[in-house]
C-alpha cells in the first residue's frame, strides 16, 4: 500500500476528517487532501507526527512495498502513551546509578579528608613532655628561685 492510501486509511480508522487531522498536525486541510491524493508528500516532521498520531512505526508508514495493514492501536492507548513519562532503559539506569554513586564517593572522600586534616591541626597544637621541659627551662633561665628550708614541725 502506498503512503497516500495509508494516510487516508489510517485517518478514516481514527474517524477523523481531513480538517481534524490537519488541525492536529498544524497544517492546512488542502495539505491533507494533496497527501491523500498522492500529489504531494508530507515533510519529515509531518511524517513523524503522523507516525506518532497513528501509533505506527515510521518505517512501515514509508514502506510502499509493505503488504500488511498498519497496526491498529486504540485511540485511548495512543493518548495514554503520549502522556506517559518516558522510561529510562536499563543501560541509562545503570549509568545514572553509577554517576550517583561516584558523586557520593567524592563527597564522602572530601568529608574524610576534611576531618583528618582537622585532626592533624589539633595534634600540631599539642606538645610532648620533653618539649615542655625545654620550654620551662628556657622561660626560667634568668630567674632564680630560692627554696626555703623545710620546716619539720608541720
Amino acid at each position: 500500500m502506498e503512503l497516500n492510501q495509508k494516510i487516508k486509511t489510517l485517518r478514516k480508522e481514527k474517524e477523523l476528517s481531513q480538517l481534524e487531522l490537519a488541525e492536529m498536525l498544524c497544517v492546512s486541510r488542502q495539505a491533507i487532501s494533496s497527501w491523500e491524493a498522492g500529489t504531494s508528500r508530507p515533510s519529515t516532521e509531518n511524517l513523524q507526527s503522523l507516525s506518532k498520531l497513528f501509533s505506527i512505526p515510521l518505517e512501515i508508514l514509508l514502506d510502499d512495498t509493505a503488504t500488511e495493514e498498519p497496526e491498529k492501536v486504540p485511540l485511548k492507548d495512543r493518548l495514554e502513551e503520549e502522556h506517559r513519562e518516558p522510561e529510562l532503559g536499563k543501560g541509562k539506569q545503570r549509568k545514572l546509578f553509577a554517576i550517583v554513586i561516584l558523586l557520593l564517593l567524592v563527597v564522602l572522600t572530601a568529608t574524610v579528608v576534611r576531618i583528618l586534616s582537622g585532626t592533624e591541626k589539633e595534634n600540631s597544637d599539642k606538645i610532648n613532655f620533653s618539649e615542655m621541659e625545654s620550654e620551662i627551662l628556657s622561660d626560667t633561665e634568668g630567674d632564680t628561685v630560692e627554696l626555703g628550708e623545710l620546716d619539720e614541725s608541720d
